[in-house]
């Protein structure tokens, strides 16, 4: 595929998001070794925060792959087709 709006606009998109999802998955790590703050609040359960930080980063991986299939056919579909003769 060759350099396009959508194409610049999909990347930068996907950097962002990556460092969105990496950020909330450090934090959720990064909470489960802090010490409780107090004796009445229970400790969150880790294993269900991870699953639920992680649950939306495939979610959009699934969003961001269709959307870059999309892409590629949208521009696939404005490309004319040259025939060669043989």
């Amino acid at each position: 595929m060759h350099l396009s709006f959508a194409n610049g606009l999909f990347w930068t998109s996907v950097a962002f998001c990556l460092v969105a999802q990496l950020l909330i998955v450090r934090s959720v790590l990064g909470a489960r070794h802090l010490p409780a703050p107090a004796a009445d609040v229970p400790r969150s359960r880790g294993v269900v925060e991870v699953f639920w930080a992680l649950v939306p980063a495939i979610a959009l991986a699934v969003l961001l792959v269709s959307t870059w299939r999309a892409i590629g056919e949208h521009e696939a579909a404005r490309t004319p087709v040259v025939e060669l003769a043989r």
